[in-house]
């Protein structure tokens, strides 16, 4: 390497040097933030030690940002539009911090694994100037119950898979059990696999979470099960491939609905109903999470009622389904008109 090709690197690894110190003195991403890419490995070579950490990261940057491109895209676009992949030198202009594990080198060998923080606004830009559409809004989080031919082996690879999955990312997040969870888990796997929603229902309680995705591997074969606990609404597909394969299909949903939001928008008033702040905060975080609801006005509130003016994407039967697997109920009332309550209680 010359002169001025060391100086580069040199200049480059203390760039990298400065991310991780910013990352050590402040708090990384939140769990469950979209713009964090988890997992990314890296290996590379070089004549120093410098130059071969410096590729790897490089690379592994770059990598993490065209996950995140796909994440928060809509497939179709990018390739009626010739998308062109996130460059190293794009990819390192919008990271906001960086975690560096698991580090092995030598004099010519750098390896180790890296998570990456995107900064929303830099990548929204470079979104935009692509001319694509972005997703950003999450769903409620999800735990996952990898079952292997039924049965919940935490020795599995496909159990161990999940764990290092960084699916709680995703915008559809999916949280995953330890071994040591799955070990105190009240119910059998024969409860598991028969989707019996008493033995969910004790799981949901024990983790709190309202929905519970099943993804039985029977080799090579994913069969999955959404359940949403609280409105016992479910919903059931088929994948091949690993624990990305589940969550690209889950995402790709949440995005069309969210795409066809945007294109289909209408303004409708809605009456909410509930017994007590904590039924209205949540009743309020299933409308902010909804990927059917584009914007939320609360025009008058009251110590069991609210009315609000939603702008969501034109059809209420694919409404009242996202909404009622958030434990929702969406009904039309003589009196009040569109009428939104906790399930089963109005």
């Amino acid at each position: 390497m010359d002169k001025a090709g060391y100086r580069g690197f040199m200049k480059y690894f203390f760039t990298i040097l400065s991310i991780c110190c910013a990352l050590w003195l402040s708090s990384f991403a939140q769990a469950d933030d979209p713009f964090t890419v988890t997992g990314i490995a890296v290996d590379a070579t070089g004549s120093t030690p410098i130059e071969a950490q410096t590729l790897a990261i490089r690379n592994g940057q770059a990598r993490a940002a065209n996950i995140l491109l796909e994440r928060l895209t809509i497939e179709g676009e990018r390739l009626s539009k010739g998308t062109a992949p996130v460059s190293e030198d794009n990819a390192a202009k919008m990271i906001r911090a960086m975690e560096i594990d698991n580090e092995k080198r030598s004099s010519t060998r750098y390896l180790g694994d890296i998570s990456v923080a995107f900064n929303p606004s830099a990548m929204q830009a470079y979104i935009n100037q692509s001319g694509l559409t972005m997703v950003s809004s999450q769903s409620r989080d999800r735990l996952v119950l990898p079952l292997s031919n039924g049965q919940l082996d935490t020795f599995s690879p496909w159990f161990q898979a999940w764990e290092k999955s960084g699916s709680q990312h995703a915008l559809t997040p999916v949280r995953s059990l330890s071994a040591e969870q799955a070990g105190s888990l009240p119910v059998s796997s024969a409860d598991l696999s028969a989707r019996d929603m008493s033995a969910l229902k004790r799981i949901g309680t024990m983790f709190n979470v309202q929905q519970i995705l099943i993804a039985d591997d029977l080799g090579g074969l994913v069969k999955v099960t959404d359940i949403a606990l609280d409105s016992g609404n479910r919903q059931n597909f088929n994948v091949s491939g690993g624990p990305s394969a589940v969550i690209s299909k889950l995402e790709s949903d949440w995005k069309s609905a969210a795409v066809n939001v945007a294109a289909n928008a209408v303004e409708m008033p809605v009456s909410i109903l509930y017994q007590s702040h904590r039924e209205w905060l949540r009743l309020k975080e299933a409308i902010n999470g909804s990927a059917q609801i584009q914007d939320a006005r609360l025009d008058a509130l009251s110590k069991d009622g609210a009315v609000m003016t939603l702008t969501y994407g034109g059809d209420i039967a694919r409404l009242r389904n996202e909404l009622s697997f958030k434990g929702v109920s969406l009904k039309e009332d003589s009196k009040l008109g569109v009428v939104l309550s906790p399930s089963g209680r109005f």
